[in-house]
C-alpha cells in the first residue's frame, strides 16, 4: 500500500486566491527532457481558512493531445496507464497510433528497457512532433509531462520535489515557473508524511511539521488575538 502524504495549508492572506501544489524533478538527466510542471492539485481559498491536500506515491503514465506545450496549456489525461519503477514489467510503456488515435500499450520493443528504478515512455514512428505530450502522474493526477516525437525514448527518474504557490491557477495547466512569485518548497523529511504550511499576510510562508488539528487550533488562536 502506498504511503499517504498530507499537506495542511492555512491561509492568512488578505485576499482570496488559489493554492497550487506542483512538482519538479531535480535530477539533471531528467531536466534534459524539457519536463513541464503542471498545476498538480489546486484549491481555492478565502482568507482565514484551512485546506488539506492528500496524495500517495502511486505512479502512472499519461498522455494528452495538447499541441505544443506552452504555459497555460491544459493537460487533461486521455489515458492513465499503471506504472511502477520497481517492477520491470510496469516500468515502460509504448505510445503509438492505432485506428487513427493515440494509445498506450505494453508493446514497447524488447530491446527498450529503462534503467532500474526509472520509468520509460517509448514512441512509435507514427507519432508527429509537437502534437501529443506524455509523462507521469502521481496519485492519479498528471504532474510532469513533455512533448514527444517519433521513435524516441523518454526516461523519468522518480525524484520529486514538492512546491506550493498562491495566485490564479487551473488544475492541469502548464506552469510558467519563472513568472510565479508567491512560492514555497515543501520538504518531507525521512519518515514524515504530514506537513503544515501557512501563507502569511505579507505573502511569506511558514513551514513546519504539524497536523490538521494543530493547524485549526493555531488559526483559531490567531483570530482571537
Amino acid at each position: 500500500m502506498a504511503t499517504k502524504y498530507s499537506l495542511s495549508v492555512t491561509s492568512k492572506a488578505i485576499q482570496p486566491g488559489v493554492f497550487c501544489v506542483y512538482t519538479t524533478c531535480p535530477d539533471p538527466k531528467v531536466v534534459q527532457l524539457n519536463l513541464q510542471s503542471l498545476a498538480w492539485f489546486t484549491k481555492a481559498a478565502n482568507p482565514k481558512t484551512i485546506l488539506t491536500f492528500e496524495w500517495d506515491l502511486d505512479y502512472s503514465f499519461v498522455w494528452c493531445q495538447t499541441g505544443k506545450l506552452n504555459p497555460g496549456v491544459r493537460f487533461r489525461a486521455s489515458q492513465d496507464f499503471p506504472a511502477n519503477p520497481q517492477k520491470p514489467a510496469l516500468s515502460k510503456v509504448f505510445l503509438d497510433v492505432a485506428n487513427g488515435a493515440y494509445q498506450f500499450t505494453e508493446n514497447a520493443p524488447a530491446d527498450k528497457q529503462p534503467p532500474a528504478g526509472t520509468l520509460g515512455i517509448y514512441t512509435g514512428g507514427n507519432i508527429p512532433s509537437y502534437d501529443v505530450s506524455a509523462g507521469i502522474a502521481l496519485g492519479g493526477s498528471p504532474a510532469l509531462v513533455t512533448s514527444v516525437g517519433p521513435n524516441l525514448g523518454y526516461t523519468f527518474i522518480p525524484k520529486i520535489k514538492y512546491w506550493i504557490a498562491f495566485g490564479s491557477f487551473v488544475e492541469g495547466e502548464v506552469l510558467d515557473l519563472n513568472a510565479m512569485t508567491v512560492v514555497q518548497e515543501i520538504d518531507f523529511p525521512t519518515n514524515v508524511y504530514d506537513i503544515g504550511v501557512t501563507l502569511n499576510e505579507d505573502n511569506t510562508w511558514t513551514v513546519g511539521k504539524t497536523s490538521l488539528l494543530r493547524a485549526q487550533n493555531d488559526l483559531i488562536r490567531s483570530q482571537i488575538k
